[in-house]
């Protein structure tokens, strides 16, 4: 009896015709989950007669292989002021083993960073290995922080294994330049006085500022808010040093408020300003009474006045006009169309009904007598009612004639 075709087993015997299968060697279930074995049993007859039989062989798994992460370290980048809760990166182990052998758990190891442990920073999904952000990083605040995870799987007794995770923040442009001098705490102008012969290219002052921002968000730019025609005074885009344009004149103003502008070149750009009164003078009692007295008001604030007071004396005007062209429009509807009362009124004036009884052709005096005066025209259909005087007194009811011939009648 032997084993056909295998090389991993081998058949010893116990006693007569009974047999076991042994290995040769060890067996990894990694590398061969199952194994066919073929046995074959020959006599010695002759012809000699043999028969086989198969036998499927299964390996059992046991916890013999440790998880291991994709790399040694992970680097992962931020950008700072991003949103808490948000999955920022993944990590995957690796374990050969099945079943419970080869079920992982991650976690990370509690350690502190800026007296803060790292789990407030950042956390991970057990199961899928997900990493989270727990809060907003600022860069100014924290740039970089390391993190350990270690994944562990579930077969007894537990292996596991470790990586590091290097978290990077990147900076954004959020931080505002801020402009050491010239400043004050009130945040009024400085003055600085400037020669009266100063030469062309003279250096004036320096204008300092600093960004808490990195890189190009930190890069700043000095500008002049306004440049004059002949400015007397320039600046450098990148030193922010403020020097003499030219030589000074008798003519040119003692004292020149500039504005200066310092700009980073972040994304989107942010600036901050000051303001800084030059006085040119001969000594210092000579800037004594600029120094004293009020900065004029600036040409673009001058501008702005007057555009005010434009836009406004328009807009008045246009409610004005407004106002008159509805009174007209509403006075002639009111003279085109008088009301039917006001016409009626006055279609017939009031007349003595003693003279006008006279022309009575009716049986009744004229105060209770109506008339209707109909148009000729058909399509006018407007009819004019006289009413009655409520003043007439009952005597009047007989005149005079009407009375005569109700004594004529009674003689009859």
């Amino acid at each position: 009896m032997v084993i056909v075709g295998s090389d991993s087993f081998k058949l010893i015997s116990s006693f007569s015709n009974f047999y076991k299968i042994v290995t040769k060697s060890s067996l990894d279930r990694e590398l061969t989950s199952s194994y066919n074995i073929t046995i074959q049993a020959s006599d010695k007859g002759s012809p000699p007669l043999s028969s086989k039989q198969i036998i499927r062989l299964d390996i059992s798994d046991v916890n013999d292989n440790t998880p291991k992460f994709e790399k040694n370290n992970y680097t992962i980048y931020i950008r700072e002021n991003n949103l808490p809760g948000v999955s920022v990166y993944s990590v995957q182990a690796i374990d050969k083993d099945t079943e419970e052998n080869g079920r992982l758990v991650y976690s990370i190891q509690s350690t502190n960073t800026q007296d803060q442990t790292v789990s407030s920073y950042i956390s991970i999904n057990p199961v899928t290995g997900d990493i989270y952000a727990q809060r907003t990083f600022d860069y100014e605040q924290l740039k970089e922080f390391q993190v350990q995870i270690t994944v562990r799987d579930g077969g007894s007794p537990s292996l596991n294994s470790s990586t590091m995770l290097r978290v990077c923040v990147i900076d954004q442009n959020d931080n505002t330049p801020t402009v050491l001098y010239p400043s004050t705490d009130d945040g009024s102008a400085m003055f600085e006085m400037v020669p009266l012969s100063s030469e062309q290219g003279t250096l004036v002052t320096k204008v300092v500022a600093v960004d808490a921002d990195s890189g190009h968000n930190a890069w700043l730019s000095y500008y002049f808010l306004q440049t004059l025609e002949q400015p007397q005074f320039i600046i450098n885009q990148h030193t922010g040093e403020i020097r003499t344009s030219r030589t000074f004149q008798e003519k040119d103003s003692l004292r020149h408020t500039v504005v200066i502008i310092v700009k980073d070149n972040g994304t989107p750009r942010l600036s901050a300003s000051a303001t800084l009164n030059l006085v040119v003078a001969g000594d210092f009692q000579q800037a004594l009474p600029e120094l004293g007295s009020h900065p004029s008001k600036s040409n673009s604030q001058s501008n702005l006045q007057i555009y005010l007071v434009v836009a406004l004396a328009l807009i008045s005007f246009l409610f004005l006009l407004t106002v008159m062209l509805a009174i007209i429009s509403k006075y002639r509807e009111s003279r085109s169309s008088p009301s039917f009362s006001s016409f009626s009124t006055n279609l017939y004036p009031h007349v003595d009904h003693h003279f006008l009884s006279q022309f009575n052709n009716g049986t009744l005096p004229l105060p209770y007598s109506y008339d209707v005066c109909v148009s000729l025209d058909p399509s006018e259909r407007d009819f004019t009612f006289t009413k009655p005087n409520q003043k007439v007194p009952v005597d009047s009811l007989f005149n005079k004639f009407d009375f005569n011939y109700f004594n004529a009648r009674k003689k009859l």
